[in-house]
């Protein structure tokens, strides 16, 4: 599936966070735990950037809905006002998305950037970011 996203960072302070666009590629899950490899990568305003691989897990609720939990780590590059204080950050995050169609995802995805205390300086920041899902590849 590829997925493709727009939001705010900085969410603590959202008048000054800067908005976001990414894309996403999701393999399909893997045989033994179900796991969803991905990897993606989201820029922001004033040349921030993140380019990360999670592994996420789909709770299905029902016939259309997902909740989609997901832990991982990417290489961060600074712009503007966004300073996470070390070029390695955790994503820790949920997404919610309803099956649209039979094939589109559409949905919200809430995260949290850090770099888990690697560097002296570790704000943080929270990520919001509607998401769009394409399948592709073979059925």
């Amino acid at each position: 599936m590829l997925v493709l996203t727009a939001g705010r960072m900085n969410m603590k302070y959202p008048d000054e966070g800067p908005w976001n666009a990414g894309v996403e590629y999701r393999w399909a899950p893997l045989d033994r735990w179900r796991l969803i490899p991905t990897v993606g990568v989201t820029v922001a305003e004033q040349g921030a950037a993140y380019a990360y691989a999670t592994l996420q897990y789909d709770f299905h609720l029902g016939h259309s809905w997902t909740l989609t939990p997901m832990f991982g780590a990417g290489a961060f590059h600074s712009g503007g006002d966004l300073d996470l204080g070390y070029p390695l950050e955790f994503k820790t995050g949920l997404a919610i998305s309803c099956r649209v169609a039979g094939l589109y995802r559409v949905g919200v995805v809430g995260y949290h950037l850090s770099n888990a205390s690697l560097s002296d300086d570790n704000p943080g920041t929270e990520v919001v970011e509607l998401l769009v899902g394409f399948p592709v590849g073979a059925r």
